[in-house]
């Protein structure tokens, strides 16, 4: 057994986007990404541990991290926070073990599409927007015009799609059966709190950081861990460019 080794933690907070945004308050797949990349390239580094407190976010960028967490040599570890919800949970779902709090939320593995109306709004305040398009569906999402049967069907078929990748991603990457009822009732979009969690089998462990430096030392075989946490490199990084963008 290896003596000693690293143990990066990877942070994945706020909402989940596939570009950087100011002041941090979400995450960049990009970012994540980059972090694992790095990790990945370090020999010290024997395995690597996905701090996760995130609502979720794009489809796009849940899968792209997900992606690159299935493709890790390393033993991957997810450590839900607070909650771990829709692409959040997706990204968890491609570590190799989750550990969760008991009041730790999981789950909600479903899609949404929000479009504001705001048509007879703009007709109070006596505003007209003429459009023009050379496609019937060019305009399909403008706030200020009513949908169509058929564009709301269409927006629904999309939807139904997301929601096939999402959940064939969770039934694969947790082992669970298609057929089983239990993941009928996972596609409703459902929080489980984390002992619920368990006994459907969305987590492996209860627990913190603790269990989860534990688990991932057991997996990368060390006895003597260093812990490097990637949140502390993050916030000197955007100190440094707020810093350049006020020095411009």
């Amino acid at each position: 057994m290896k003596e000693k080794g690293a143990i990066a933690i990877i942070p994945i907070k706020g909402m989940i986007t596939s570009e950087e945004s100011a002041f941090g308050l979400m995450t960049a797949s990009t970012e994540v990404i980059s972090d694992i990349e790095e990790a990945e390239k370090k020999r010290k580094i024997k395995a690597v541990i996905f701090e996760i407190n995130s609502p979720g976010g794009t489809p796009f960028a849940s899968k792209e991290i997900a992606t690159c967490i299935e493709n890790m040599d390393k033993p991957a570890i997810a450590w839900v926070r607070e909650h771990a919800a829709s692409g959040a949970y997706w990204v968890a779902s491609a570590c190799d073990e989750i550990v969760a709090d008991e009041l730790s939320t999981v789950g909600s593995i479903g899609v949404m599409s929000i479009r504001p109306d705001i048509g007879e709004l703009m007709k109070k305040f006596g505003i007209d927007v003429e459009t023009l398009k050379t496609g019937i569906y060019k305009g399909l999402g403008l706030p200020y015009e009513k949908s169509t049967e058929e564009e709301r069907e269409l927006m629904k078929k999309e939807l139904d799609e997301i929601q096939d990748s999402f959940l064939s991603a969770i039934v694969k990457n947790r082992g669970l059966d298609m057929n089983d009822a239990k993941v009928k009732d996972l596609s409703t979009g459902k929080v489980y709190l984390g002992r619920e969690a368990k006994e459907v089998g969305l987590i492996d462990h209860l627990g913190g950081r603790d269990l989860a430096i534990r688990i991932a030392k057991e997996r990368s075989g060390i006895k003597k861990e260093k812990i490097i946490d990637y949140s502390e490199r993050r916030r000197k990084g955007l100190l440094r460019r707020v810093m350049e963008d006020m020095m411009r």
